[in-house]
């Protein structure tokens, strides 16, 4: 069954304003996340969804696709709209502040996708201790393979039970559906975390990827980007820097 990538992109980042269209090493930071996607190679189509004219002529620009959408609350939401205009069946959500995404975990999350469809997928790698505070990094707490609850904070002493959890999602169209009718949930409202919405009404598959995860919440992260592209390490055997 196809699947397609949707990366979301807004300026209006409360924690950083106008973050798509930060500098990485000279280009901006959505071009960076798109083409990871392309790079991960299991995709029948790929696509930014944007209320920006400025992101969406940016993207074109390049090469990409763009779909507009009007304002949203979540990615998952935008994500939705844009499904819906396009006419998608399975559909990955990339955060677009993930520039250097772990290609394998894309295509481990696209893969089971296509075997759960009215799942929702999502993804988690190792918690750093140092982040059990830090509320910019949201913590997954996961049993058997699916998630059971979803926080900012957490206990020092309870880490060991959490993992980081990754900005992305994947789902079908019946559980996008589902998640679009929902009011948000007062969790969902006072943590910030959209998966809140839907916990327990239905599963979420939780992949584990063993590769750090260098999302860009706040500005300070670019620079840990960028260090990491200049050093010419690279991802999955593709050089980062391309």
């Amino acid at each position: 069954m196809p699947v397609s990538c949707v990366i979301p992109a807004r300026m209006g980042s409360s924690r950083f304003p106008g973050k798509p269209l930060a500098e990485i090493n000279g280009e901006e930071m959505i071009l960076h996340t798109m083409r990871r996607a392309l790079l991960a190679d299991c995709f029948d189509s790929i696509y930014c969804a944007t209320d920006s004219e400025r992101i969406a002529s940016l993207v074109r620009s390049h090469g990409y696709e763009a779909v507009m959408t009007g304002v949203h609350l979540t990615g998952s939401d935008r994500v939705m709209e844009a499904a819906e205009k396009l006419n998608l069946d399975l559909v990955v959500n990339l955060q677009g502040d993930e520039p250097l995404v772990d290609l394998e975990l894309l295509r481990s999350v696209s893969e089971t996708i296509q075997t759960e469809p009215s799942s929702w997928v999502t993804a988690s790698s190792i918690l750093d201790p140092n982040d059990a505070y830090n509320r910019n990094v949201v913590k997954v707490r996961v049993e058997e393979n699916y998630a059971c609850d979803f926080l900012r904070e957490i206990p020092l002493d309870k880490i060991t039970l959490w993992n980081c959890h990754r900005g992305i999602y994947a789902y079908g169209k019946e559980a996008r559906k589902e998640f679009s009718r929902l009011p948000p949930s007062n969790p969902e409202k006072e943590h910030s975390i959209e998966p809140l919405r839907i916990l327990g009404l239905r599963p979420i598959r939780v992949i584990f990827s063993d590769k750090e995860s260098v999302s860009v919440d706040v500005p300070a992260d670019l620079l840990k980007v960028e260090q990491i592209i200049q050093s010419n390490k690279t991802l999955d055997g593709v050089l980062i820097d391309v």
